[in-house]
């Protein structure tokens, strides 16, 4: 299986189709606020401006919920931190904003965003996305939390902004993480299987940094926007040339059985 190898679209609608027959599925983050406030008119003026969506509702004890397109979202504010340090301790796995851990120290209160009902599993991603993106643009937010995703506020409202491109911010919605041991570089993913898929390693690769994170986010991205379901015993390369080994077997970084890539 070569890396751009899409497959047949009529095979992608009967397979989302049946996974859409399945029970709905609920999306939740969390937006980190300096201040215990949250400044839901200005979130739904982003709504409206940015992507045309109604909040057909107004806050009321620091709930905004309201319905799209046959999903019902939820914004919850809560003055004070997240309980325990877990945030803190993901901040340390997030390759892409070092400094995460002190950009975020002391921030005072966090909005609960959830998307549910998404049986479309792309489309509920893509409306939580909208959601979280307005949400993140208001002057309070520091930063979105989905575990075990930290990302800065800017970092996020950009990359949403990908979808006026008709592009997927699939780095919304897969998390890359990266450990180094002697025998080598390794990767993982986390959110594949929000979109039915196992997920993916990349085990004591000798192989850089870099490209151990550039190939994993890189297949990542090409079975979200495929739907592509990575076989045990098959290959997968960027050309012809190129035949990476995949192995289904128990995970080692995640729960449950994922797609190991020999690389």
């Amino acid at each position: 299986m070569e890396l751009f190898e899409r497959p047949g679209e009529e095979r992608i609608r009967r397979e989302r189709q049946r996974r859409s027959a399945e029970a709905g599925q609920t999306l939740i983050g969390f937006v980190l606020l300096r201040e215990p406030e949250c400044d839901f008119p200005r979130f739904i003026r982003n709504l409206k401006n940015d992507w045309d969506i109604e909040a057909d509702a107004l806050p009321e004890r620091g709930n905004l919920i309201f319905e799209t397109d046959g999903l019902r979202v939820t914004c919850s504010l809560v003055r004070a931190p997240l309980p325990g340090s877990t945030v803190e301790e993901c901040c340390g796995v997030n390759p892409l904003w070092p400094e995460a851990e002190q950009s975020i120290e002391g921030y005072q209160a966090h909005v609960i965003v959830s998307v549910s009902g998404a049986s479309d599993l792309l489309g509920g991603h893509v409306l939580f996305t909208q959601v979280l993106c307005s949400m993140l643009k208001q002057e309070q937010a520091l930063a979105m939390y989905m575990s075990p995703m930290v990302m800065s506020a800017e970092a996020y409202v950009q990359n949403a902004m990908l979808l006026k491109e008709g592009e997927l911010p699939v780095q919304l919605w897969v998390f890359v993480g990266l450990y180094e041991e002697e025998q080598g570089i390794s990767s993982y993913t986390v959110g594949l299987r929000r979109f039915g898929h196992d997920e993916i390693e990349v085990l004591r690769s000798n192989r850089d940094l870099v490209d151990v994170f550039e190939l994993t986010f890189h297949i990542a991205g090409y079975v979200v926007d495929c739907d592509a379901k990575l076989q045990d015993g098959e290959t997968i390369g960027f050309s012809a040339e190129q035949q990476l080994p995949l192995e289904l077997s128990e995970g080692i970084a995640v729960e449950g059985q994922s797609i190991k890539i020999g690389y």
